[in-house]
């Protein structure tokens, strides 16, 4: 018996080639898709969790009050709290910090050649780093290394990029750094950091070595520039020490607070949840997003959902046609329960032929498109029980449920009617097929909107005047070496030299450049007034070149002066610093006194601008001229297609600094950076709105099949009466658009509260316009008529002596 229900199945498949084609591809295209962000989704989850501690870890986040209204929060803390509070609690079995080590690190080869390179991955460490974590350790010894000042451990990669298949244990690193350099031993090598880490390193130097520095010799509670880590002893409830993790502050620091009038509180953050759940000031990378995880979640069920209810209403709609097969199989005697295990058989078939071609689609889309969709672990996520668990788990459910309610539809068909020649009018009820495309419908347009909504946004942020010019402009790495009087004269050679070329416009030297975060921050007051607050300001600093090279605009004031000793003790702010200190307009701050200890004279103000994208509001900005404390050189070029003039600009920075690498970027390019995660987001909700609507659409042909076989006798009973082709078609075709038609009321509001959401963690953003919703309207609608249009004027265009004699 089982036999005899395959080979029906297969003469039926092959009988419909067409539409067995269309059922087979919506569902595996729909499988795929969901396949796909399941997995993004699941990397997602899995950030950090490869440490075998990884439940009893937690960052610190320091949190400043004032007035009881939380007015900051960072990542990075004091250097002095990890050791009081491991002193004062026994709840915490070990601490690590973490302390930015960015540099030129070079490395002289045997044969006397210099090797440089500038090194965004670096830290200072405390020994204790592979204790709290668990990255592995491929040479060396984990319990020695780091435990002496001059000790560093590599990455594999960079042990290859250093040293070729040399043994690197033993040769020596110098390290040019803004902090503490030197040369320092490697002492072991550990495996490449994961992708789904929320922190990335390549060198680790030990952090007795910046300890040394005098700054932090006078005491560890006026430096917050660490990344601090507790190891928890199993069973510590997180929540009762972090309300007693204030006592350390207070004991310490808290008669400095109360001067500022601030009250500071440590908060300890899951290690576990910091990629998805923590987008506070200084994060060591970028995180993601926990709120566009849950809508991905949501969108994966839609397609799904859209796929197996597209895939009800074709098999549904096919019933017509089987209505006399059934009739006669009934007449001869089969029972129901046979009829419904031969239509699940059938089922079954073309269900495990979609999952296998969906999985094959997911397997492809992840090879092909590997660099595009950057999943955290890549096709190690394949390996994951728990995601094959999750997803075939779902995909089963939806399998049988699809494959049950046709099976008793069909087989639920009259045969006394069917052999008379009547045909059911309502197989599987025609109310409840086009509630299914009113949903396929409202899923899609929701997507299809959401993708108009999320690509206006960025089009938005990238379009927006940033304050500032950062066209054609390049940015040099500045040489990591002493700052000192000679440095500041080697600035001036470069930029002189830089300058008598026609193609430079001006040059500049700052700390930092646009398109990044100012990790330099202090708290500032305005002098001669009575209870003045201090002010969180981010402090840059610049040469008497910056302002005019990125044509920032003055509100009042005027530029530093070289030639003004006094300017080295002078600060220009920009507008945002102007509301924070109180001043009414720009022309009343000038000359005014702002400073922590030292008053600090204002000479100018200029207008805000972005230093970061248009997802953070912009921040008081204190610029003090203090030309060797530069980090980027940027070059403001005539033109963007320097050419060859590459290799002079090269030539003149190694003349200038010799022993430095020569490392640039262009800053239209960087700032754009900024941006991508959005661009991926985008291009996400813009592939899956398409599979979606394509998939509704194959929903809309299954309900404009079955409507054109059940009203067979009706067009032709028209047509005889006298009506047109064309009066025909738009009957059948006003019938299809009512579900699409509902669909888009139903869509519209949804989208509209929805990505009002997604627009609120944009400190700019753009309005929802109108054309937004009408547009996706027409467009579906369109998509619609295109869909049933064929099949409408095929029914249309029907002889009426056919149509009405059954055949």
């Amino acid at each position: 018996m089982i036999q005899n229900y395959i080979t029906v199945a297969w003469r039926n498949l092959l009988k419909n080639k067409a539409i067995s084609f269309i059922m087979v591809f919506g569902l595996a295209a729909s499988i795929a898709a969901f396949l796909l962000i399941t997995q993004y989704v699941f990397s997602e989850f899995s950030y950090d969790e490869f440490h075998t501690g990884a439940d009893n870890i937690y960052r610190i986040r320091l949190d400043d009050y004032k007035q009881g209204v939380l007015t900051n929060s960072s990542v990075i803390s004091y250097h002095a709290e990890a050791p009081a509070i491991k002193e004062t609690f026994p709840e915490v079995e070990n601490f690590v910090r973490l302390h930015r080590a960015d540099g030129m690190i070079s490395y002289r080869k045997p044969t006397g050649e210099l090797v440089s390179y500038h090194e965004k991955r670096a830290f200072y460490a405390d020994s204790s780093l592979l204790d709290v974590f668990s990255f592995p350790l491929l040479k060396g010894t984990a319990n020695q290394v780091l435990r002496r000042p001059e000790s560093v451990v590599i990455s594999e990669t960079m042990a290859r990029k250093y040293f070729g298949q040399q043994d690197p244990i033993g040769k020596t690193l110098r390290l040019s750094s803004d902090w503490q350099g030197g040369e320092y031993v490697v002492e072991g090598v550990f495996a490449d950091i994961p992708m789904n880490s929320h922190i990335h390193f390549d060198f680790v130097f030990s952090i007795q070595n910046l300890l040394k520095n005098q700054q932090f010799a006078t005491g560890g509670w006026y430096w917050t520039n660490f990344y601090t880590y507790l190891l928890l002893k199993p069973g510590t409830s997180a929540k009762a020490l972090e309300n007693r993790l204030s006592s350390v502050i207070e004991k310490h620091i808290g008669k400095q607070l109360k001067k500022y009038k601030v009250r500071q509180t440590f908060v300890l953050q899951p290690l576990r949840s910091i990629h998805l759940h923590s987008q506070t000031a200084s994060e060591v990378e970028s995180n993601g997003k926990i709120g566009i995880v849950y809508v991905l979640i949501l969108v994966a069920f839609l397609i799904l959902a859209i796929g197996w209810l597209n895939y009800i209403n074709l098999s549904t709609a096919r019933g017509i046609e089987r209505a006399r097969e059934v009739g006669l199989r009934k007449a001869l005697g089969s029972e129901k329960r046979q009829l419904i295990q031969q239509f699940f058989i059938e089922s079954l078939g073309l269900n495990l032929l979609s999952v296998f071609i969906g999985v094959g689609l997911f397997l492809l889309a992840l090879v092909i498109f590997s660099d595009w969709i950057q999943t955290t672990n890549g096709l190690s996520m394949l390996l994951n029980p728990l995601f094959w668990l999750v997803s075939l788990t779902v995909i089963c459910l939806g399998f049988f449920l699809s494959a049950f309610y046709p099976a008793f539809v069909l087989s639920s068909f009259r045969p006394i009617a069917i052999l008379k020649g009547y045909l059911p009018k309502r197989t599987g009820g025609e109310s409840f097929r086009k509630a299914l495309v009113v949903f396929q419908f409202t899923a899609s347009i929701f997507l299809i909107i959401a993708t108009l909504v999320i690509n206006q946004q960025l089009t938005f942020m990238q379009q927006q005047d940033l304050g500032m010019s950062i066209d054609q402009q390049l940015i040099i790495k500045a040489p990591k070496v002493l700052r000192t009087d000679s440095f500041t004269n080697d600035i001036r050679f470069f930029k002189d030299r830089m300058l008598a070329h026609t193609g430079v416009r001006q040059v500049t030297a700052s700390s930092e450049v646009p398109g990044q975060e100012i990790f330099w921050t202090d708290e500032w007051q305005r002098f001669h007034q009575a209870d003045a607050d201090y002010k969180l300001c981010s402090m840059l600093a610049v040469d008497e070149d910056f302002i005019p090279t990125y044509n920032i605009k003055f509100l009042a004031g005027r530029n530093f002066n070289k030639e003004l000793v006094l300017d080295n003790e002078a600060v220009i702010i920009n507008k945002s610093a102007l509301k924070a200190f109180g001043f009414v307009t720009a022309e009343q701050a000038i000359n005014q006194e702002i400073g922590n200890v030292i008053p600090k004279k204002i000479v100018g103000v200029v207008n805000d601008f972005h230093q970061q994208s248009l997802k953070t509001t912009n921040r008081p900005i204190i610029f003090q001229h203090i030309p060797w404390n530069s980090s980027f050189l940027t070059i403001a070029l005539r033109s963007k297609h320097v050419g060859q003039s590459l290799a002079m600009l090269q030539k003149i920075y190694q003349e200038a600094f010799p022993g430095n690498a020569f490392e640039f970027f262009f800053l239209d390019d960087h700032f754009q950076q900024q941006y991508e995660s959005d661009e991926r987001v985008a291009a996400l909700f813009s592939w899956f709105a398409l599979v979606a609507i394509s998939i509704a659409c194959l929903g809309l042909l299954g309900l404009a099949m079955f409507t054109a076989k059940n009203r067979t006798q009706e067009i032709g009973i028209r047509k005889v009466l006298g009506a047109s082709v064309g009066s025909v078609v738009i009957l059948l075709s006003r019938d299809f658009l009512k579900p699409v038609g509902l669909a888009i009321l139903l869509a519209s509001p949804l989208a509209w509260c929805a990505m009002t959401w997604w627009l609120q963690d944009f400190a700019y953003r753009t309005d929802i316009k109108l054309w937004t919703f009408l547009a996706a309207g027409v467009l579906a609608i369109g998509i619609a008529l295109v869909t049933v249009s064929f099949q409408s004027v095929k029914a249309a265009l029907m002889n009426p002596v056919k149509s009405l004699g059954g055949e």
